[in-house]
């Protein structure tokens, strides 16, 4: 594995950890990391201190309990995930070159970009 390959494996982890914090609403654990990812702790708070780092609305959603949880707390898809008038403008164009089996998959994803880029104003 090359260098470049190590490190969007870890990329994809991180990624993984946002994910699994999005879905749960009570919040993941150290633990929940490490035995989702196989890693160790320490690893594991690397990877969670790389998610609070970039988004600021991590939070701690059990701060009295013994061991701890982070998530999101009051947050909505569209606060995390934003599309551009232009990139939305993209993918329907790009629609166009796809064969028709296509099209419904196509038609679904440019409803649920729009969808959140209308319930974002």
């Amino acid at each position: 594995m090359t260098d470049d390959n190590i490190r969007y494996s870890r990329m994809t982890d991180i990624l993984g950890v946002l994910y699994m914090m999005m879905a749960e609403p009570k919040g993941i654990t150290l633990d929940d990391i490490c035995d989702e990812f196989n890693v160790s702790r320490r690893t594991a708070e690397r990877m969670r201190d790389s998610i609070t780092n970039i988004f600021p609305q991590v939070t701690v959603l059990n701060e009295n309990e013994k061991i701890k949880r982070w998530g999101f707390d009051n947050f909505s898809m569209r606060e995390i995930i934003t599309f551009t008038d232009e990139e939305i403008a993209t993918i329907v164009t790009l629609k166009h070159h796809f064969r028709a089996a296509l099209e419904p998959t196509m038609n679904s994803i440019i409803d649920k970009m729009r969808a959140l880029r209308k319930n974002k104003k």
